[in-house]
C-alpha cells in the first residue's frame, strides 16, 4: 500500500501492517528499519532521503535523518535594519538631549547674571523711560519731550473743555507752552507776582504763557494769547528799573483800564506814551528803519516793535529789542516765540516788520539821537515823540 505524508501525498515504500504505519519484527518488540532509498516529495521540491525512517529526535551519521524541516530563509538584513533603526532613534535623542541641556545651561547662567545684578545699575536713575546710561542731561531732554507727548494727548482728548481754539493752536505750534496748555482748564484764573530777582540794566526773557500770568483774561482772551504788549513793556521796565513789581497781568490790567487793550496786537502803541511817566520811564518814537534802530538801542535804551502780521510771525504782536552785537545784528525776546528770540536778526529786517520805533529809556539817559538827525529825518523828526 502507499502511504502518505502529512499533506497526504503518496509515498512509495512500504505497505501497512495490522492497520498500522510501522512493521515490527521478532519477539522483542524491536522496530525495523525502513529502507533508506526512499523519496520525500515536500513543499520544496522532491529530495531524496540517504537513510531509513527514524524516529523524532535521532540524529544517525552525519546529522542527517529524522523527520524532515522546511526550509526558511534567515532575514539578518532585516535584524541589522533594526539595529541601525534603534541606533538612529538612540542619536536623535541623544542630540536633542544635548539641545535642551545647553538650552538649560544658558538659561541659568543669564537668570545668575539677571538675580546677581544690582537693579540700580540696571535703570536710569534720573529717569526710568530712558536707558541705563544715558548722560543726565540727555536723559533731561528725554524726559521733557515724553512728558510733553503725554501732556499733549491729554490736551487732544479734553480738547472739548477748551472755549478758545487759540489755547490749542499754542499748544501745537510752541512746545514750550504745552505744560500751561494742558494745566488751563483747571487753573485759577488769577495772577501771581513774578517774584524772581531782577538785575538793573537786563530785561528779563519773560513768555505771555506764563502760569503766574498767562491764566488771567486779557483783551478778552487769555493773555497766554493777547498779552505780547503788557509782556514786552514788563520786560523793558524789569530791565531799565532792575524792580519787578510790574508783571505783565499788572501792566495788562493799566491797558484794560485805559480801553488800550484793542488793535491786532491787543494792545494800542499810545498805552506806550500814556504809561511811560507812571512807570517812571522815558518814551520816544521814531520812523522805522534800520539806521534809526541801531541808534535808538544805544545803551539803557529798549525798543519795542508791534510788528505786522506775517513779517516775524504769521500774528501781529509786539516785541522787544534788547541790544545790538558786535557784528550789527540784533537780540530780540519775542514773548510769543522761544523761535523768534533764539536767534540774532538784521537790523533791516525788523525794521521792515513796522512802521514805528518805539524806545524806552530812564529820564535824562542818552536816546542815542543828536540834533543832526533832525536834517536827516530820523530820530528828531516831525513824527518823533517825546515823554520826558
Amino acid at each position: 500500500m502507499t502511504r502518505t505524508d502529512r499533506d497526504r501525498r503518496p509515498r512509495s515504500g512500504g505497505s501497512s501492517m495490522n492497520g498500522s504505519s510501522r512493521q515490527y519484527a521478532g519477539a522483542g518488540d524491536s522496530r525495523a528499519r525502513v529502507p533508506s532509498q526512499t523519496a520525500y516529495h515536500g513543499p520544496t521540491g522532491t529530495r531524496s532521503r540517504g537513510g531509513g525512517m527514524r524516529g523524532p529526535g535521532h540524529r544517525g551519521r552525519g546529522g542527517r535523518g529524522g523527520y524532515p524541516l522546511r526550509s526558511r530563509s534567515i532575514n539578518f538584513q532585516g535584524g541589522r535594519n533594526r539595529v541601525l533603526g534603534i541606533d538612529r532613534q538612540l542619536l536623535i535623542l541623544g542630540a536633542l538631549a544635548v539641545v535642551l541641556l545647553v538650552l538649560v545651561i544658558v538659561g541659568v547662567s543669564s537668570c545668575v547674571r539677571g538675580c546677581s545684578s544690582d537693579p540700580a545699575q540696571s535703570a536710569n536713575q534720573v529717569d526710568s523711560r530712558v536707558a541705563a546710561g544715558v548722560s543726565e542731561e540727555l536723559t533731561q531732554q528725554f524726559a521733557t519731550e515724553l512728558n510733553r507727548d503725554e501732556k499733549l494727548a491729554g490736551i487732544a482728548a479734553t480738547a472739548d473743555r477748551y472755549a478758545d481754539t487759540g489755547l490749542l493752536e499754542l499748544a501745537l505750534s510752541v512746545p514750550e507752552a504745552i505744560d500751561f496748555v494742558a494745566a488751563y482748564p483747571d487753573a485759577e484764573k488769577t495772577a501771581q507776582p513774578y517774584g524772581d530777582t531782577v538785575t538793573q540794566g537786563e530785561a528779563p526773557q519773560l513768555w505771555c504763557w506764563d502760569a503766574r500770568w498767562g491764566n488771567v483774561d486779557y483783551a478778552g482772551r487769555a493773555l497766554a494769547i493777547t498779552g505780547s504788549g503788557p509782556t514786552a513793556l514788563s520786560m523793558a521796565y524789569m530791565g531799565l528799573t532792575g524792580n519787578n513789581d510790574k508783571s505783565p497781568a499788572d501792566l495788562a490790567q493799566q491797558a484794560s483800564e485805559a480801553n488800550a487793550a484793542t488793535g491786532d496786537s491787543a494792545m494800542a502803541a499810545s498805552f506806550l506814551e500814556s504809561s511811560a511817566e507812571g512807570l517812571g520811564l522815558s518814551y520816544r518814537s521814531y520812523a522805522s528803519n534800520a539806521d534809526n534802530l541801531s541808534q535808538a538801542l544805544d545803551a539803557g535804551t529798549y525798543v519795542l516793535l508791534e510788528t505786522k502780521a506775517g513779517s516775524i510771525t504769521s500774528t501781529a504782536h509786539w516785541i522787544l529789542l534788547v541790544s545790538e552785537n558786535e557784528d550789527g545784528s540784533i537780540t530780540v525776546y519775542d514773548p510769543t516765540s522761544p523761535d523768534v528770540s533764539a536767534h540774532p536778526w538784521a537790523a533791516a529786517t525788523l525794521a521792515a516788520s513796522t512802521d514805528t520805533i518805539h524806545a524806552l529809556s530812564l529820564p535824562g539817559s542818552d536816546d542815542g539821537t543828536d540834533s543832526g538827525n533832525a536834517e536827516n529825518g530820523t530820530a528828531a523828526d516831525a513824527g518823533t515823540t517825546t515823554n520826558e
